[in-house]
């Protein structure tokens, strides 16, 4: 079908066209009349995503924002915060709402929640472009009633907001004060059976564990101070023995009698009784230099003995305590197992602990992540009818809804309305096409007088 094809069957069919869309707009007028006008208020929440949680410190953010943003959209429209709202109006003892409960579902069901339904299907949300503002609209057919029931909408939206968060937290943290219990339960167990064994096998833990593994562990320290310190004392011994005072000065003593002897044998001789006197002296200086050698030998060499006997206790001692710690090698691992089962349940019960004392504090949180923003507003004008699209629509409907009956009806009732329709019906070319005479308008006939004056004037011209 061509344009001109389509065109002259609207032409043809216009007065279904026209009835159809009259129609159309006096029903949709007639029934916009007939239904009660709706106002819509509006309340505003600010979402504050980007302000951490006073207990975790934990932040949505990034991918998280759209989901949770739909969270909280569908949370509005949850049964627990409109059956809020329904409390909070007194739906379920105001005589009127029951009778209209009454009326619609025949007393079945519940009221709060019809009443929580009829707030649900009239809310409706948004986010406002590029921010965390969420709008709540609800509709009614009064603006204060509106304006009313948004605000508490949003009030009770917000508690809930809250009071699911904490709930949450606070079940939680009963579940973790049980794994606590269990936990310290087991904690118990643990150090009993440890202090038990220690008491059977009679051994003794003190701050730094075990008492005979630290006593080894004490004396290989000692020993390995000692075998540091023989050679020093070694040395001390050998150089206090070689080495006094004493026997220096007698050493020098010794040598200037020897000077003077020989020079009083020079000059005096070797019978003089001078001469004589320094060789006693000499002597005598020579005893006692010999009794200082002796004793300052025997004190380097008790000295080093002394320490040499030091070392050899040191060692023994060691020894002793090593073989006795081998010995005890089956109760030492037995003990260290408990001790690592004991450390290990003191872990867990100190997360669980400090899980359940950190959900305690998060189930008593009263400040929530969501913002009143000014007060609730309704439109003065109503939300429904709006007679531009009332007008629009229905037009827009009734011209469709003509122009495809128009078409049915040219189909079921096929005519020929000109060369192209016969064309189309013989399968066959159209030679020539028979018409009345095409009716002038008044440029065909003010142009062709024009041509009829110019020509006259030429005419006069030429004759003269």
């Amino acid at each position: 079908m061509s344009l001109i094809q389509f065109l002259r069957i609207l032409m043809a069919r216009r007065m279904i066209v026209q009835v159809c869309l009259v129609v159309c707009v006096l029903v949709a007028v007639v029934v916009a009349n007939t239904l009660p006008e709706r106002y819509s208020a509006t309340a505003r929440v600010l979402m504050d995503i980007v302000k951490p949680d006073p207990v975790t410190g934990l932040m949505v953010g990034g991918r998280d924002n759209r989901s949770y943003i739909g969270t909280q959209m569908e949370l509005i429209k949850d049964y627990r915060v409109a059956g809020d709202v329904v409390e909070r109006l007194g739906w379920p003892q105001n005589p009127s709402v029951i009778a209209t409960w009454q009326a619609e579902t025949g007393g079945v069901g519940d009221i709060r929640r019809w009443g929580a339904q009829r707030i649900i299907d009239n809310t409706k949300t948004n986010v406002v472009t590029n921010s965390n503002i969420m709008e709540i609209i609800y509709e009614a057919p009064n603006p204060e009633v509106a304006k009313t029931i948004v605000s508490m909408l949003r009030e009770a939206y917000i508690d809930g907001s809250l009071r699911f968060d904490t709930d949450a937290a606070g079940r939680n943290a009963d579940w973790y004060r049980e794994q606590t219990e269990r936990a310290r339960a087991a904690l118990s167990a643990a150090e009993a059976a440890k202090t038990k064994f220690e008491q059977e096998n009679g051994i003794v833990m003190t701050g730094n564990g075990e008492a005979e593994t630290a006593k080894l562990a004490s004396l290989q320290a000692s020993l390995l101070a000692v075998r540091s310190g023989e050679g020093e004392q070694q040395f001390q011994a050998e150089q206090r023995s070689t080495t006094s005072a004493v026997i220096d000065q007698l050493k020098i003593q010794l040598a200037a009698i020897n000077d003077q002897m020989q020079q009083s044998a020079a000059s005096l001789g070797v019978q003089h009784p001078t001469y004589k006197a320094l060789t006693a002296r000499r002597d005598l200086l020579a005893r006692q230099l010999s009794q200082e050698t002796q004793t300052a030998r025997q004190a380097g060499a008790a000295q080093s003995g002394a320490a040499r006997t030091t070392v050899a206790q040191a060692e023994s001692a060691y020894n002793a305590q090593k073989a006795k710690v081998l010995g005890m090698k089956d109760q030492l691992d037995t003990l260290s197992q408990l001790q690592r089962e004991v450390e290990l349940r003191q872990q867990q019960y100190q997360q669980a602990a400090a899980k359940t004392a950190d959900l305690r504090l998060q189930s008593s949180v009263s400040e929530s992540p969501l913002v009143i923003l000014g007060d609730a507003f309704a439109d003065a004008s109503p939300s429904f009818p709006k007679w531009p699209q009332v007008w629009g629509l229905s037009a827009a409907f009734g011209l469709g809804l003509g122009i495809l009956l128009a078409l049915l009806t040219e189909l079921l009732t096929r005519r020929v309305r000109g060369p192209e329709d016969l064309r189309f019906a013989s399968k066959v070319p159209v030679l020539a096409v028979i018409a009345d005479a095409p009716k002038t308008d008044w440029r065909d006939r003010i142009k062709r007088l024009l041509t009829r004056r110019s020509q006259n004037a030429n005419a006069w011209q030429g004759a003269e």
